[in-house]
């Protein structure tokens, strides 16, 4: 039998729950990236970029999914299908995949390590789409400050 947490969830709950923050993630990621993956077919050489752009894609999935399921709390994420914060998420979600692309594949053309190729746009994504909520936030403080 399964355990049981206070919240009366198994741990296969919580699984399929975080499962459906990061399908929609992907969704959401996918599409709102499209620009700059389309840009990122043309730059060489293709296999660090391809590499780097991969590593980049999928930890954007996995870390708006993690957020906005507060699985990892870094502030209030916007929903799915909030509009008015979509082109701010979509400038957002591709500057970070096309800087943690252009730095994986920069590191990896410098220093021949494939593996620091992958992991440093990891990291990079990782951590600036922790900041996102508080980008957000700053930059509506300065909207309804400049009315």
């Amino acid at each position: 039998m399964a355990r049981r947490r206070r919240d009366g969830r198994t741990a296969t709950d919580r699984f399929e729950r975080w499962l459906g923050f990061v399908f929609f993630a992907a969704m959401e990621v996918s599409f709102l990236t499209l620009p700059v993956l389309v840009l990122l077919l043309g730059v060489r050489p293709a296999g660090p970029v391809s590499a780097a752009a991969l590593a980049s894609l999928s930890i954007a999935v996995v870390a708006v999914g993690s957020f906005r399921g507060r699985y990892l709390d870094v502030g209030a994420w916007p929903r799915v299908g909030q509009v008015r914060t979509m082109p701010i998420r979509s400038a957002y979600y591709g500057g970070a995949v096309a800087a943690g692309t252009l730095l994986g594949t920069e590191l990896y053309l410098r220093t021949g390590v494939g593996w620091l190729g992958v992991f440093a746009p990891v990291v990079f994504v990782l951590l600036a789409l922790a900041a996102f909520p508080r980008a957000l936030d700053g930059l509506f403080r300065i909207s309804r400050a400049t009315i």
